[in-house]
């Protein structure tokens, strides 16, 4: 027998009563009536650590077990999914357990499920929106890092031949491509490659090369970044998988304003080995194509990497190729095209 409140149907009265009997045959007191009801059970609550178990009855009626009892052996079910689970919580061995196989599901999905994701949803991505993307970062950094280019005009169509060569090489697989060239400020000797196929330049790139091969490395390896969406993945990435599906599930006209604001973190975000990698042999190639030495650009990011106070090293935890380890790639790619 289970003592606990009786809530009648169609009222708002609360009466203290005793549920009795089999499952097939409930016997339900109530303090207030002499006679015994017969109910049928229509549903009973599953049950929730702090809250009273209802027994819901085919007249409406409601019983409200007290807490702690034991409804599931009364009734005989054997206990429901969450009877199960909330024993189950109860110990620390179960919860340790799980906590380990959740944060493995976690990083598998970070890991792989989330790089997968985004590169698919990069190859739908409608090109009206990678080109808001692409104007809004643009005006973004103009706002707050970059400022108008101050290298000679002669200087400035040289950079923007050069670029148009190599974009006619690389064939209109993909955006259009643009290069934009601005005085770097905080992030100094620099390229970034933005998703709807902008590249940007910097002065101090400009000064740092030793030769146009140097720069047109550079650029080669930018637009590998464009031509394989690289920015627009990233992008996806940080956002998160409830940005993509929305996206592209259709709801897109209130979040190109959310991509426009977000992507103006392009410029901060650090494209993946994997990326800089893919980026490197795309430049060797596009390189190659267009009679220039596809091992320039190399000592540019020597320079640059020195220039900027970093390592030569090889680190395990890196986000980037360390030049070491670019060089190689890079030595290896050209081999091998040599050899063909």
């Amino acid at each position: 027998m289970i003592e606990g409140r009786y809530f009648p149907p169609g009222s708002s009265r609360v009466v203290a009563a005793s549920l009795s009997g089999v499952p097939e045959r409930l016997v339900l007191r109530l303090a207030d009536e002499t006679e015994a009801l017969e109910p049928v059970i229509a549903s009973v609550s599953d049950p929730v650590a702090g809250v009273p178990r209802k027994i819901t009855f085919a007249d409406g009626g409601v019983f409200e077990a007290p807490l702690g009892a034991d409804v599931d052996s009364f009734l005989k079910t054997g206990g429901s999914f969450f009877a199960r689970l909330m024993r189950l919580e109860g110990h620390l061995g179960f919860v340790a357990a799980a906590a380990v196989v959740t944060m493995g599901l976690i990083f598998v999905v970070y890991r792989f499920g989330v790089p997968l994701l985004a590169s698919g949803a990069a190859l739908v991505t409608p090109q009206p929106i990678i080109v808001a993307m692409d104007r809004g970062t643009l005006e973004t950094v103009d706002r707050t890092v970059f400022s108008p280019s101050e290298l000679a005009e002669e200087r400035q169509k040289a950079l923007h031949d050069m670029f148009d060569e190599l974009a006619q090489i690389a064939g209109d697989d993909g955006p259009a491509l643009r290069l934009e060239l601005r005085q770097g400020g905080m992030i100094g000797a620099n390229a970034l490659a933005l998703p709807g196929g902008t590249i940007i330049v910097t002065d101090e790139l400009v000064g740092l090369a030793r030769s146009d091969d140097e720069i047109a490395g550079v650029i080669a390896h930018e637009i590998g970044h464009v031509r394989e969406r690289h920015s627009l993945q990233q992008i996806y990435r940080v956002l998160g998988i409830g940005f993509m599906v929305g996206l592209i599930g259709g709801d897109a006209s209130q979040l190109v304003d959310d991509v426009i604001v977000q992507a103006s973190a392009l410029q901060t975000l650090v494209y993946s080995r994997e990326f800089e990698t893919h980026a490197d042999l795309y430049s060797v190639g596009l390189m190659a194509k267009a009679g220039r030495d596809p091992l320039a650009f190399v000592g540019l990011l020597d320079r640059a990497v020195e220039d900027a106070g970093g390592s030569d090293e090889t680190g395990w935890f890196s986000t980037h190729p360390d030049t070491k380890d670019r060089r190689d790639a890079v030595r290896q790619r050209v081999d091998e095209l040599r050899g063909q």
